[in-house]
């Protein structure tokens, strides 16, 4: 009879933060192609926002997939996205009071902006406080 060995340190914040980071890059990613399934059309305006939704995500994708696989990489490319996460919706709603359209991230069928800032936030600063705990720390140096 096999016994089951102990959990890797970290482990579970660890995968936590990866899956994730996964899950808010293809959410990013997602954001690319947003303005054109909600009907609008392709203005220079909307050209800023797509390219930061695939840079942030593909920093997301690429940190947490090799966060899960257990480098310091993944765990500083995690770290990376997960601020920028957190920036664009604040970049984009100083860009709103300066009569400028810029929307980051996928989308989240929330029409009030306040709320659709705090409930695109949550997750990033989930990503944020799992990868900085020591845990996952451990779990790369290993």
């Amino acid at each position: 009879m096999a016994v089951a060995a102990p959990p890797k340190p970290g482990a579970r914040t660890a995968v936590a933060a990866g899956v994730l980071a996964v899950l808010g890059g293809l959410w990013f990613v997602a954001g690319v192609f947003m303005f054109g399934w909600l009907g609008l059309s392709q203005e220079p305006l909307l050209i800023p926002s797509q390219v930061t939704d695939a840079f942030v995500g593909l920093v997301l994708l690429l940190g947490g997939t090799l966060l899960l696989v257990r480098t310091e990489l993944g765990r500083a490319l995690t770290l990376i996205g997960a601020v920028l996460g957190l920036v664009a919706p604040i970049v984009g709603t100083v860009l709103l009071y300066q009569r400028i359209y810029f929307v980051a991230g996928g989308p989240t069928g929330i029409e009030q902006l306040a709320l659709r800032r705090v409930v695109v936030a949550l997750p990033f600063v989930a990503i944020l406080v799992l990868t900085l705990l020591p845990a996952t720390r451990r779990w790369t140096r290993h």
